[in-house]
């Protein structure tokens, strides 16, 4: 009897804190003026409802096109957050760091499971340190050190693209730029010890492919229950491969760059006591990578721990590789798709690429018209990044328009609502390379909204990376003239339909496939 009674006094304790919590959030919240849906502004599970339980998940980011119809440019999405769809507030809001403070919302950061990394770091200061050591490592000069590299796993994946389709009439598309965009990224920031190879291990490609597919599908529930990847990461890989074994993989990875870490660690200790005598030896500690790179900086002794710096490392994989591949997909799709463009872009081509195996610099690919006009409209109309990016102002209020918005209240954007804007993308979903030609009278006015990357202080690390893998991998694809586009439908295959924090496409998908062609005349 006592139990029942003690159970009835909580059930009664807890409905009162409830029922006193939504009232405070309804009516007395600094935010309980801000327009928007009084169930939104109560609880959280109103987000919840449309990311989890409606098919096919990750379906929030179109109840909020709808909100912003319904209640205007600024609105209340959950009891704590406000989301303003405006493309010109973006400058007010992501800010470099000379110009205002803005510390990352801990939901959000939590979302990768690396607090310890540059995207899991929630204050503005200490993301500005550990950024400024990274960022000198991922600049134009240091990513054109690995052009060579970059080319001969470009060539490889063509290598490979042919061999299939010479096999079964067709290839798809995304699992070979996922291990050229992989393996790109492992040789460039790391040394021989992670090295997976996948252009050369078709099976291995399959299971990271799987791997992050899945991660991305659960994306909708981890950004509700943000200490599951956390716990995830801590428990024994073997466990997780046998509970989650995609995740597994990923969990692997994260390992085998904690343990290179250390490694680093361990030899640069080796190095400042005289350890390494022989001129291989004292080559192989001087070469650069991330973990050199973090090692050789002012950082104090804690950011240079094995599980930091692993984290750091782990991010750059997670964060570059699927992105990247994504929009290789979809710019090939999108130029084989338009007749015209690809002849233009052919014959452009041909004239720094007199032959197949041509090596024009990253420097002349960027010099040229059409190559880049489709790189950027390709980045413009994936809008890939389709989760908001949630940020806080601490030292002082925000203004939109007639709104103050108290400081330290998480206030997001979506980078996909400004590269979409209609009111700056004349038929914002028509992919149209033309926009970037520099003949257009209002390029400059469009560049300014031109934020694949992002803006501010957490600006993509990677983008000097991600344009060079772009440039040189489709160069080498659009300089053939005899492939085409085989059994890929847009509304299937290309468009995004979900929000993974990336937009997945339909679960329908067959994926982007291509098949030889005569030669055009």
């Amino acid at each position: 009897m006592e139990l029942i009674k003690g159970l009835y006094l909580l059930v009664v304790v807890y409905s009162l804190y409830v029922i006193l919590t939504v009232l405070y959030r309804l009516y007395f919240h600094p935010l309980a003026k801000f327009p928007g849906p009084k169930l939104a502004a109560a609880t959280e599970w109103y987000e919840i409802y449309f990311d989890v339980f409606v098919p096919p998940q990750g379906q929030f980011m179109h109840e909020l096109k709808r909100l912003h119809k319904v209640y205007g440019p600024i609105v209340r999405i959950n009891p704590h957050e406000i989301h303003v769809e405006d493309s010109k507030w973006v400058e007010t809001l992501y800010v470099n760091p000379t110009n205002g403070v803005r510390d990352k919302y801990p939901p959000a950061a939590a979302l990768v499971g690396t607090p310890r990394g540059c995207v899991g770091t929630i204050s503005h200061h200490q993301h500005r340190k550990r950024r400024g050591v990274i960022n000198p490592f991922f600049s134009k000069a240091n990513v054109a050190t690995s052009e060579d590299m970059i080319y001969r796993n470009a060539r490889q994946l063509i290598h490979n693209l042919d061999e299939q389709i010479s096999r079964s009439g067709f290839v798809e598309l995304r699992p070979g730029y996922l291990a050229f965009v992989t393996d790109t990224l492992l040789g460039h920031c790391f040394q021989q010890s992670i090295r997976w190879n996948l252009l050369k291990t078709p099976d291995d490609v399959a299971s990271w492919l799987r791997a992050i597919q899945v991660s991305a599908h659960m994306t909708p529930l981890v950004k509700k229950f943000n200490w599951f990847l956390p716990f995830a990461f801590k428990l024994p890989v073997w466990v997780l491969n046998i509970v989650f074994p995609d995740i597994g993989m990923i969990a692997k990875l994260r390992q085998d760059i904690a343990l290179q870490a250390a490694e680093a660690i361990k030899k640069q200790q080796g190095a400042d006591m005289g350890q390494y005598s022989s001129p291989e030896s004292k080559k192989m500690v001087k070469k650069t990578d991330l973990f050199n790179a973090i090692l050789s900086s002012s950082l104090p002794a804690s950011e240079k721990e094995a599980d930091r710096m692993g984290q750091e490392g782990f991010e750059v994989i997670i964060a570059g590789s699927e992105t990247t591949s994504r929009m290789l997909t979809m710019a090939t799709y999108f130029v084989l798709s338009d007749g015209a463009l690809c002849r233009k872009l052919h014959d452009e081509l041909v004239s720094v690429m007199p032959e197949l195996d041509s090596k024009p610099s990253l420097a002349e690919l960027e010099r040229l018209v059409w190559l880049p006009a489709a790189i950027k409209e390709t980045l413009r109309i994936a809008g890939l990044i389709t989760s908001r990016l949630p940020v806080t102002c601490p030292n002082e209020d925000l203004h939109y328009k007639e709104w103050v918005i108290p400081k330290g209240t998480p206030v997001s954007m979506t980078l996909r609502d400004i590269l979409l804007d209609p009111e700056t993308f004349h038929e914002p979903f028509q992919f149209q390379a033309e926009r970037w030609l520099p003949s257009n009278p209002n390029l400059q006015h469009i560049s300014r909204y031109f934020l694949p990357f992002s803006r501010g202080s957490r600006m993509c690390t990677g983008m000097n990376l991600a344009m060079a893998d772009l440039y040189i991998m489709l160069a080498l694809v659009f300089r053939r003239d005899n492939l085409e586009i085989f059994d890929t439908i847009r509304e299937r295959d290309i468009d995004i339909v979900r929000d993974c924090f990336s937009g997945e496409v339909s679960k329908e998908t067959k994926g982007v496939k291509i098949k030889y062609v005569e030669r055009r005349e």
